[in-house]
């Protein structure tokens, strides 16, 4: 008996120990991804989309796309889906897109994804405009994308 209970604390050590590490690693311990919520960022020049983003990502009609990568058993996905399709219904110019990374996963290397989900925001050529890790702020990502609508939109 007594080995079973060590046995058992053992594995509920080990167990807590991996949950631990695992969160700590997909949560940054500071910054804007620290409270669950992400805030967008201006990628540098000559981010790695440029140029590179595969055809049948970018809109064919000049339209801004919002570039969900996402992967299908992910709440955060989920979420982050919800908020990019508000935002798309409510901006004239812009286009939602999901892509399940199961399906592509050559897009990980190729963009510099980090995890899932990641959003981009392209422009009609394919040129990473933002960039956001997890789940948008709803307010900050409409105010980021406002100044790269076309005028009068």
């Amino acid at each position: 008996m007594t080995a079973a209970v060590v046995t058992l604390a053992v594995i509920v050590v080990a167990g807590a120990v991996v949950l631990a590490v695992g969160l700590r690693r997909r949560r940054p311990a500071s910054g804007p991804g620290a409270g669950g919520d992400s805030e967008p960022e201006t990628p540098p020049t000559g981010t790695p989309a440029a140029g590179l983003l595969p055809t049948d990502l970018a809109a064919r009609d000049g339209r801004l796309v919002l570039l969900q990568f996402s992967s299908a058993f992910s709440r955060s996905c989920r979420d982050t889906h919800s908020v990019l399709d508000d935002v798309a219904a409510e901006l004239p110019g812009l286009v939602h897109r999901d892509v399940d990374l199961a399906t592509r996963p050559e897009l990980v290397r190729l963009l510099g994804l980090q995890g899932t989900p990641t959003t981009l925001l392209v422009d009609g050529r394919g040129r990473e405009l933002l960039r956001v890790s997890g789940v948008p702020r709803r307010a900050a990502l409409v105010s980021a994308i406002e100044p790269h609508l076309p005028a009068g939109d």
